[in-house]
């Protein structure tokens, strides 16, 4: 019963980082993207005043708007409704969305906080 309950917490382990972010490939994507044609250089110098500064914002908020997008059936508590960003996420899969947010996460910009305790 012990083996079982530790070869168990053993695999979900290894398969949460089986999934890590990698910020690198999020980086390519967000490049091969062309993200700062409205979000600027950087990603924190859009080019119109109602387009969002994405560096710095935190990795979940960042994957869960670019997951948002994805969502075919919108409802008034889930989905958002742009068409350009809907067509730019349309190609991404989930670990892709997970790569990009980790890369913009990682920038620095207006919106940079981190908690100096942790």
């Amino acid at each position: 019963m012990k083996k079982s309950i530790l070869l168990a917490v053993a695999s979900l382990t290894l398969a949460q980082f089986a999934h890590a972010a990698d910020i690198k490939k999020g980086e390519e994507l967000v490049n091969k993207g062309g993200c700062i044609a409205c979000h600027g250089a950087g990603l924190d110098k859009p080019i119109a005043p109602n387009y969002p500064k994405l560096a710095g914002q935190y990795q979940s908020y960042l994957f869960h708007a670019l997951q948002q997008y994805q969502t075919k059936h919108q409802t008034p508590l889930y989905g958002r409704n742009n068409a350009i960003m809907s067509g730019m996420v349309a190609q991404y899969n989930k670990q892709d969305l997970e790569d990009i947010a980790a890369y913009i996460a990682s920038l620095k910009g207006d919106l940079y906080i981190r908690d100096e305790m942790h």
